[in-house]
């Protein structure tokens, strides 16, 4: 393992410790070696965003519900700001978080349950009782994008996330179980999610198939006449760009440690899992997409057993699993939103593509500076911080420390599983394509295995029927009027839970947390 991609040992424990200063040459040569990384994996997925953005924005005409919001807001015709209903949202919310956060700082005034509250209590009895984490939310940005959604995604996202629960309940009540010595078990949710999510990227490019062929084209034949004068970039140079960047990316595992046969492997199904995010994002636009229930680590090693892969390999892939363990803040969704926005206000796509890039080194360079000043001034072991990052830096090592303690096997049940998800996302694209009254949405199957849902199928419940009242009684018109309350929702939501939270650090005391649990 090379010790240029860590700290020096006279840099921990002060990073522990706290109210010490930043030792940045003991840090010069991991940060420059891992914003490089960083940088590269970021224009990988902007090059991919390129190749497919006329595809989704301008031939599918994707909702990318997250971005009607900053449209609404700077409509050059002005009405979002002077409309009543918009305020009368955006008061709403800022009512229900305040009444919350007081009663957080003061706890004999009563609060609204905006938050998760478990369900999971009330049933108690077998097979009941299988149902697991059941949480009911009333967020109010949630509820706000939920409405935006079309019916058939914002129905399957809640109604699949329930037969998920059930599928838990029919597996105790049949004693379905695993066997001993078994890897996973029944109903194999986290592998239904890994087959989603494979599928949908599959069906995304099935669909594209067209277009890609005119991309392919447009690198390899001077002569073709497909256009790319104003995408992000050209596509011979998002093509060349992706290969060059992922090729620079396996160099790294390598370096570390990693064969480039699992590096490849690894770094291409996080790639994957980065594109299907990024279009659930456009069709669902939930608060937030966490990755599948097995992330790209795990859905590597367990299908065909950890035994399979050496210690170096394990203890490599360790050290890359900080940006696939939690993928709800995957930047790849972002850059497709930002060129969904430039399209919708007439503007030239390379001139976001400087700014999304400036974007990336200033994000880069904030970060690191952001996370070590925090960690040397209170400590990272210490009881000022959150414990939940320390654990999530930890987390990776502590898995591939069972890995090669307990080996594990083939697991056949799981890779039947992950096909069944696939296979299933197919049937319900196909069942969509081929009848136009078919109510379920793949998107809404694939988010459900996830964790995304746990927080969200509830507002995604109540933003449905909203909707679906509004416009069997208003029609589309009654649901015109109405979208500028639900955008105020969400508004106010974030407004007041920033001014709160921002609140919290000058005074330097815990606030109420809005958002998400």
């Amino acid at each position: 393992m090379p010790t240029t991609i860590l700290p020096k040992l006279s840099a921990i424990e002060g990073f522990y410790k706290g109210n010490e200063r930043i030792p940045w040459a003991a840090w010069t040569s991991p940060i420059i070696l891992w914003s490089g990384f960083l940088f590269t994996m970021l224009f990988c997925m902007l090059c991919i965003n390129t190749i497919l953005r006329k595809q989704w924005v301008e031939r599918e005409r994707l909702q990318f519900p997250i971005v009607q919001l900053p449209l609404e807001m700077t409509d050059e015709r002005g009405g979002f700001f002077k409309n009543r209903l918009m305020w009368a949202g955006f008061f709403a919310a800022v009512a229900l978080e305040t009444v919350n956060s007081l009663s957080f700082l003061f706890p004999n005034i009563p609060q609204f349950q905006l938050r998760a509250n478990d369900l999971a209590g009330m049933f108690s009895t077998h097979p009941w009782n299988a149902i697991g984490y059941f949480p009911t939310t009333f967020y109010p940005l949630t509820i706000g994008l939920g409405f935006v959604l079309s019916t058939d995604v914002s129905f399957s996202c809640w109604f699949f996330y329930l037969i998920a629960k059930l599928e838990n309940v029919f597996a105790s009540a049949v004693g379905w179980t695993g066997g001993a010595g078994a890897i996973s078990a029944p109903p194999y949710l986290a592998q239904q999610s890994v087959g989603g999510f494979l599928g949908i990227v599959i069906v995304v490019t099935y669909l594209a198939r067209a277009h890609l062929r005119e991309v392919y084209a447009k690198v390899f034949k001077p002569q073709s006449e497909l256009d790319d004068s104003d995408e992000p970039m050209s596509y011979k140079t998002a093509f060349y760009g992706l290969i060059a960047g992922f090729a620079v990316m396996v160099a790294f595992c390598v370096y570390v440690g990693v064969s480039p046969l699992v590096a490849c492997a690894y770094l291409g199904l996080y790639m994957v899992f980065a594109t299907a995010i990024s279009r659930l994002r456009a069709e669902a636009g939930p608060a937030w997409v966490m990755g599948p229930g097995w992330d790209a680590m795990d859905s590597l090693v367990r299908p065909i057993g950890s035994s399979m892969f050496s210690h170096g390999n394990l203890v490599g892939l360790a050290y890359f699993h900080w940006f696939s363990i939690e993928m709800r803040c995957c930047p790849m969704p972002v850059q497709a939103e930002a060129m969904k926005m430039a399209q919708a206000k007439q503007i030239r796509q390379r001139v976001m593509t400087v700014m999304v890039i400036i974007a990336i080194v200033a994000g880069i360079a904030v970060g690191f500076w952001a996370c070590l000043a925090v960690w040397y001034k209170f400590g990272a072991g210490s009881a000022k911080v959150e414990p939940w990052r320390t654990g999530m830096g930890r987390a990776p090592f502590d898995r591939i420390a069972g890995y090669i303690a307990n080996p594990t096997r083939m697991d056949v049940p799981g890779m039947m599983a992950i096909l069944f998800g696939m296979g299933f996302t197919f049937l319900l694209s196909l069942l969509r394509s081929r009848f136009v009254w078919f109510p379920f949405h793949p998107a809404g199957y694939v988010l459900a295995n996830t964790g995304t849902m746990y927080w969200l199928w509830c507002p995604f419940l109540v933003a449905w029927t909203c909707k679906v009242l509004i416009i069997r009684y208003g029609g589309i018109k009654g649901y015109r009027t109405a979208l500028p309350f639900f955008l105020g929702l969400v508004l106010g939501d974030y407004t007041i839970s920033s001014l709160w939270a921002l609140a919290g650090s000058l005074l330097g005391i815990r606030m109420y947390r809005c958002f998400p649990c």
